[in-house]
C-alpha cells in the first residue's frame, strides 16, 4: 500500500490485534533495497525491540541509524534515568545500539508552547548526559512556528499533523 509517496508495509489486519511482535516477511526485502531509506516503527518497548532483533544481524551488516522517539511527558521517559533505562532495555532486546534521540514533547492537543519547550529541555539534557545526539524535534504543526525560533539553530524540526481521532473524541 502506498500513502503520500511512502510504501507502507504492515501486518495483515488480523495481526494488528495480536499481542505478539509481528513484522512482515517483506521487511528484509525493504531493508536490502539499495538507495531507498527504510523506516521501521516498532514502538519503544521490549516487545517491539524483540521484533526488531530478528533483523539485527542484517541491520548491522547493512548499516543503520536507530532513533528512540522520546516523549518526556510519559512517566518512563520523563528524566535522564528513565530515558537511560528505556535505551538499555531496547538495546539489550534488539541487540542494536540507539544512535540518536528524537524529541517529541507532546500532550496531544493539550500541549502548550511552554510545555513543549520544557520537554525539549529534558530530552536535550538527557542527550548530553548520555552522549547520544538529539537528531531532530517532532512537534505538532500548530506549535511549529512558535518553536522555530526557540530551538538551537542547528536543530531540525519535523512539524507533525495528526490523522487519527482518539476514541473518546469520536
Amino acid at each position: 500500500m502506498q500513502l503520500r509517496g511512502v510504501d507502507v508495509l504492515a501486518p495483515a489486519a488480523l495481526a494488528r490485534y495480536l499481542d505478539t511482535p509481528a513484522i512482515t516477511p517483506h521487511i528484509l526485502g525493504a531493508l536490502q533495497r539499495q538507495g531507498q531509506p527504510t523506516v521501521l516503527d516498532v514502538g519503544g518497548d521490549e516487545q517491539g525491540a524483540r521484533a526488531l532483533g530478528q533483523y539485527s544481524a542484517a541491520l548491522r551488516e547493512l548499516g543503520y541509524a536507530m532513533y528512540l522517539v522520546v516523549n518526556p511527558f510519559r512517566p518512563w521517559t520523563s528524566d535522564t534515568p528513565g530515558i537511560r533505562d528505556s535505551i538499555g532495555q531496547i538495546e539489550r532486546t534488539s541487540r542494536l545500539l540507539v544512535t540518536g534521540l528524537v524529541s517529541n514533547p507532546n500532550l496531544l492537543a493539550e500541549t502548550t508552547i511552554d510545555q513543549a519547550l520544557a520537554g525539549q529541555n529534558v530530552v536535550e539534557l538527557a542527550g548530553r548526559q548520555l552522549g547520544i545526539p538529539v537528531v531532530f524535534t517532532a512537534i505538532e504543526r500548530s506549535l511549529a512556528g512558535q518553536m522555530a525560533g526557540r530551538l538551537a539553530p542547528d536543530m531540525p524540526m519535523l512539524p507533525l499533523e495528526r490523522f487519527f481521532v482518539m476514541p473518546w473524541n469520536e
